[in-house]
């Protein structure tokens, strides 16, 4: 079977990523919940703000990580 490797910066580059929006009492307030879809829906961060997520690192426990 072929493998396909792609380079990341963050999970949101990711095919497996999966975001929902985190509801706060701050109508203006955008904040979302990060899964990984490929690990069974498994909380990669929560309460990430809209200006955060370049920062947030790939965990160490991503399932499709290509270790060297």
């Amino acid at each position: 079977m072929p493998k396909i490797a792609i380079d990341i910066k963050n999970c949101q580059d990711c095919p497996f990523f999966n975001e929902e929006r985190h509801y706060t009492a701050d109508s203006f307030e955008t904040a979302f919940d990060w899964f990984c879809k490929k690990k069974d829906n498994k909380k990669i961060a929560w309460y990430v703000s809209w200006n955060e997520g370049k920062k947030i690192e790939i965990p160490k426990w991503c399932p499709v990580i290509v270790k060297r």
